[in-house]
């Protein structure tokens, strides 16, 4: 009888009757569909399962085997796995010495007592099988040996020491280590002991601030495959080894193969990371002076010239500056990011870039603040490798000789005063780089002068404010837009912020009613008239006391909707014994510099602010966010946030308690949601009703249950479905907006204009302000918008422009592939099954005047993409493969297309494995899609393909394919025959829209090295670095 309760079963007979007897008891059953990537793992269970159970009811073993050997006969299964000895296993292979020598001495090598196939628990303390002797027998066994765990001790490393003599003098052994300096506990003494081992290497974290490494793992790689790992919470220690109560599990890649591989798979991304270093470049000095530095976190006023390595989400700014340049020909750039996220590091490799690519590079670096420009300095010289770099001119700073004014950081009080007798005498162009840090006071007068004056090649806004309170705009002094942005998200995967606890707190005050809202947003007095209530002022109290660790010690920025609200929340938490105070616009500057230090030394514990306390006012050790109002911008909703996630020494989390209310239906809770998961592009929906599974590390979303309905009964009736669409088109009068005017209105996703085979043109009819006759063209346009989406090479973007401009270039013979991949894009189908003539032809309907509304699409959509481009594609090579482009975005049938296999005449047919031989070319396309899953997570599969570091790719090859066949030739005698791969990637088959996901171009790849069989493991060697949206912050 099936028992009420969560199952994961296939239905067989069986459990198809017992279904259908509870379902006569009044009991329903729900049915989960069959991930497909995950669906030979699961079927190879239960045929498991049910085999297992039958060769155990036979008692024979010649039997059991006559049972296996006819299920792999009648399952097709080639005669090699048929099983030929009824009684033995293959125990170990070795050298005829070595098995000479065993018999003589009457050993033999030494196995761990729970083998290599069960995986099992060790608990510690008085559990029958000790962790350090099973891990000592491990060594033995093993050919790679990989460590990684938080603290190294020498009463551990003793225990296990002598094996591991052993083990690093056998030939072609290798032990790799992996631990930090966090905390200060790893011993030195245990580092040097294992770092004068023969084919050891160890690598450090000495980046604690970010990397706080807590993993606990012992890793036995073997030849044969017969790997294991333990994993766990035992360092390497005595106490963890031996007596403390540790918990730690092995497994086996007999049993959990996909453990093993995870496993694996980090530990190696984990080494490839520039936040893991060398030991030996620092040796034992760097090793002693780290730790003491953790033990004694001195607060030193001391220069430190640090190594800085990009993380993937800068690089991905530096590609969007480099395209904003190149592609838009805007030098003029703002770049927005959270204070904290490394602003300045990236303005110093920028400016580093530029420096490589100009003969003159003089740079002018403003900042407010002396401490700014003294870390900026600090930065530009650690970037640059050059600490004699640049000259401070504020305070009692000055250059001392003429050279020392082209590498200029000076205060912009300074700059001010000097003006007239000196700035505003030298040329208009002499300072070639110009960097204005906190861009959002550019506004003001004392900036004006040096906008004024001053025409550099380049021009770098860098802020954390892009909205400014008195409603100025930043964007025209900054070629009209946002250059780059940096997305909380990123920044907090990368380590840079500190991790969010985010509850959701229910909020009984109804805000829905429509005289609250004008416009676009909330009415400020009336709103204020609604939240200055004494009952909601005893709830907010209320959920203090519930969720907050020490309510009555924390630093809580209290962001309130108006002066009026400030004082009033202020004032209700004094009464109930808080310390509190407000401070607004109203509140004079040194009464404001007193407040934020009171907050920030622990006097007061609550400050109530409206959005004054957005611009300028850093405070990192605010460790709690109240939002007691509905922010109706989400760059101030995330400004608001930014302001508590500031790194802090003993700062753990920040945790935000937002108070939520039944909201005006224009207020938009999606987006709030969507900036603060790494894939805004998923169902947030799902993601609301389920639980947030797609947040940065450490972070988490905790909604109590009537907030979550508000929060989803806003959403539904927010969706951007045709008929909101069609309303807010026809919200604009007098004209109607473009595609990129749309979107940047609605802050949308351009996606959400292509869903259900809609398509603007056709959402600009069913709103009635344009109108076409429907035919056969029509239908295929509108259905071929969609598939314009995804381009990002400007080649082919600038190819359309000109095409809709009326260029006829599109003829030429150069052109081909180009305007082969466009009609496919519109028509779908070869030439002869839409009665053309050539491409040309149908190409040259989008000319006709029946059908001049797909051309303005058209060329929306393009001035939309290269507006929005965020990498600068480059050409493979014609030599290689002519139109192929690095880092471009393609479908398969664009691809194929490119390299020859589908023409006007003749189209791809059925489905293409993740292998393409093109022998005319001799070159191999390789085809991966990083998550084969439908859902989000495939524990299986995850660890197949994936991205070593920027330089490297694990790919798993197909099944068939091994080191002794023609297949796995192919790969590991590439350079023999000089084959040409070529590594296309996706993260997922379908993005959030349904849509089927697009390829990246990863480039040319080498063969470096493979291990098993059917399949092969490969890595390959990527001839370019692989894409920063692809890498993971480690």
């Amino acid at each position: 009888m099936l028992e009420k309760g969560i199952y994961e079963h296939i239905i067989n007979n069986e459990l198809k009757r017992q279904i259908q007897e509870v379902k006569e008891q009044d009991v329903a059953c729900t049915y989960q569909k069959i991930d497909e990537a995950e669906s030979p793992q699961l079927l190879a269970e239960y045929l498991s399962k049910v085999i297992r159970q039958r060769l155990e009811d036979l008692e024979d073993q010649n039997d059991r085997v006559a049972l296996v050997n006819n299920i792999l006969t009648e399952a097709g299964i080639i005669d090699e796995m048929q099983i030929v000895n009824n009684t033995e296993l293959l125990g170990e292979v070795m050298t005829k010495q070595q098995a000479l020598l065993q018999a003589q001495a009457r050993t033999e090598t030494i196995r761990p007592v729970s083998g290599f196939r069960v995986s099992n628990l060790f608990t510690g303390g008085s559990s029958s099988l000790s962790l350090g002797e099973e891990i000592r027998r491990e060594i033995a066994s093993a050919d790679e040996i990989c460590f990684i765990v938080s603290f190294l001790k020498v009463s551990g490393v003793r225990i296990i020491l002598d094996e591991l003599k052993k083990f690093c003098q056998k030939e072609g052994s290798r032990l790799r280590i992996i631990t930090t300096t966090y905390c200060g506990a790893t011993q030195p003494k245990a580092i040097e002991q294992l770092a004068e081992l023969p084919n050891t290497e160890i690598r450090i974290s000495y980046n604690t601030d970010i990397e706080r490494l807590h993993a606990k793992s012992y890793i036995f790689v073997r030849n044969s495959g017969m790997d294991t790992a333990y994993i766990g919470s035992s360092n390497l220690s005595k106490s963890a080894q031996t007596e403390g109560l540790e918990w730690n599990i092995r497994v086996t890649n007999a049993e959990n193969p996909h453990i093993i591989k995870t496993a694996l798979a980090t530990f190696e991304m984990y080494w490839n990371s520039p936040n893991f270093e060398d030991f030996r470049l620092g040796g034992i000095e760097k090793f002693n002076k780290e730790i003491q530095r953790n033990i004694f976190r001195s607060k030193a006023d001391e220069t430190v010239f640090h190594k800085f390595t990009l993380l993937p989400h800068q690089k991905q700014i530096l590609d969007k500056l480099r395209v904003e340049r190149e592609e838009n020909n805007n030098y003029k750039n703002l770049v927005v990011a959270a204070t904290g996220t490394g602003k300045t590091v990236i303005s110093a490799f920028d400016y580093q870039n530029f420096a490589r690519t100009h003969a003159r590079s003089r740079i002018l670096f403003t900042a407010h603040r002396e401490e700014i420009l003294r870390q900026s300095l600090n930065t530009y010289r650690s970037v640059l490798g050059d600490a004699n770099f640049g000259a401070l001119w504020v305070g009692g700073c000055q250059p001392q000789d003429e050279s020392e004014y082209e590498h200029l950081f000076v205060s912009i009080s300074m700059l001010n005063s000097r003006f007239e007798e000196f700035f505003e005498k030298l040329d208009t162009g002499y300072y070639d780089y110009i960097v204005i840090d906190e861009a959002h006071h550019s506004q003001a007068e004392s900036y004006r002068k040096l906008f004024r004056h001053f025409t550099p090649q380049i021009l770098l806004g860098l802020t954390a404010t892009p909205e400014r309170m008195d409603g100025r705009d930043l964007r025209p002094d900054f070629g009209d837009r946002i250059s780059a942005e940096i997305r909380l998200p990123q920044a907090l995967q990368a380590g840079l912020l500190t991790p969010f606890q985010y509850m959701c707190i229910t909020d009984n005050t109804d805000l829905s009613d429509e005289s609250l809202w004008t416009g676009q947003k909330y009415n400020v007095e009336r709103l204020a008239d609604k939240l200055c209530d004494k009952d909601r002022a005893r709830h907010i109290v209320d959920a203090l006391h519930k969720y907050l660790a020490d309510e009555y010690t924390c630093r809580a920025l209290c962001f309130c909707v108006n002066k009026r609200h400030a004082d009033f929340m202020a004032e209700q938490l004094r009464l109930y014994g808080f310390n509190a105070e407000s401070l607004t616009s109203d509140t004079p500057n040194e009464e404001r510099k007193q407040l934020a230090n009171k907050l920030r030394e622990g006097n007061i514990h609550y400050l109530c602010v409206v959005d004054i306390f957005n611009e300028g006012v850093d405070i990192p050790e605010v460790d709690t966010v109240l939002f007691l109002r509905p922010t109706d911008s989400l760059t101030i909703f995330l400004q608001q946030l930014g302001r508590g996630l500031r790194l802090s020494v003993g700062k753990t989390e920040l945790t935000v308690l937002d108070f939520v209310a039944q909201a005006n239906k224009k207020y938009d809770f999606a987006s709030r949601f969507r900036a603060l998961t790494l894939h805004p592009e998923k169902n947030i929906e799902k993601q609301v009703k389920e639980g947030f599974t797609m947040l940065p590390n450490g972070c988490s979303i905790v909604m109590e249950k009537k907030a979550r309905q508000y929060i989803l009964d806003n959403i539904h009736g927010a969706i951007y479905n045709k008929n909101r669409i069609v309303r807010e088109i026809n919200s604009y009068t007098g004209y109607i907006p473009t595609i990129s005017q749309f979107i940047e209105n609605n802050g949308q996703d351009i996606r959400i204009l292509y869903q259900n085979s809609n398509c603007w043109t056709s959402l600009k009819r069913a709103a009635g302000r344009i109108t076409y006759v429907d035919d056969d063209i029509t239908k295929r346009l509108e259905k071929g918008m969609s598939r314009l989406l995804h381009h990002n090479t400007s080649s082919f973007i600038r190819f359309v422009r000109d095409f809709v401009n009326g260029s006829n270039d599109y003829k030429k013979q150069k052109n081909e592939i180009y305007a082969l991949i466009l009609y496919y894009d519109l028509f779908q189908a070869r030439i002869d099954r839409l009665g053309f003539n050539d491409i040309y032809e149908a190409l040259s309907l989008l000319h006709d005047v029946r059908y001049s509304h797909f051309k303005q699409e058209v060329s929306e959509i393009f001035a939309y993409l290269i507006e929005h481009l965020q990498i600068k594609t480059k050409p493979i090579g014609d030599e290689i493969m002519p139109k192929l482009e690095l880092y471009g975005c393609y479908t398969r049938e664009e691809i194929f297309t490119i390299v020859g296999r589908q023409t006007a005449t003749q189209v791809m047919q059925g489905s293409v494995t993740g292998v393409f031989n093109l022998p005319e070319h001799n070159a191999t396309l390789l085809f991966v899609t990083l998550n084969k899953s439908d859902e989000d997570f495939s524990p299986s599969t995850q660890y197949n393909d994936y991205l070593i570091n920027e330089d490297f790719f694990h790919w798993q090859s197909q099944n068939t394919d091994s080191h002794q066949n023609r297949g796995g030739h192919r790969y590991t005698k590439q350079t023999e025959t000089d084959n040409k791969i070529i590594l296309f990637v996706r993260e997922e088959k379908r993005d959030g829209f349904g849509n089927t996901c697009a390829f990246h171009c990863f480039g040319l790849v080498d063969y470096i090295s493979s291990h098993g069989d059917f399949p092969m493991n490969i890595t390959w060697r990527l001839q370019e670095p692989a894409m920063p949206q692809y890498q993971k912050a480690l």
